[in-house]
């Protein structure tokens, strides 16, 4: 491989890394704290429902 090659692949592997950081960022870490959010907030409605209003 000649040193244009080696370039351009690492160019190519940065903007690869640059796409999947930015789905982690911007999709994924919502998509995963809006569900454990919405996970959490279901099981404290179930045991409400279920087992009644916890007295202070």
């Amino acid at each position: 491989m000649t040193a244009k090659d080696l370039s351009e692949t690492a160019k190519k592997v940065k903007f690869n890394e640059l796409k999947a950081l930015g789905f982690i960022i911007f999709l994924l870490f919502p998509i995963i704290t809006a569900t454990s959010i919405s996970a959490y907030g279901f099981v404290i409605w179930m045991i409400q429902a279920f087992g009644g209003v916890v007295a202070h």
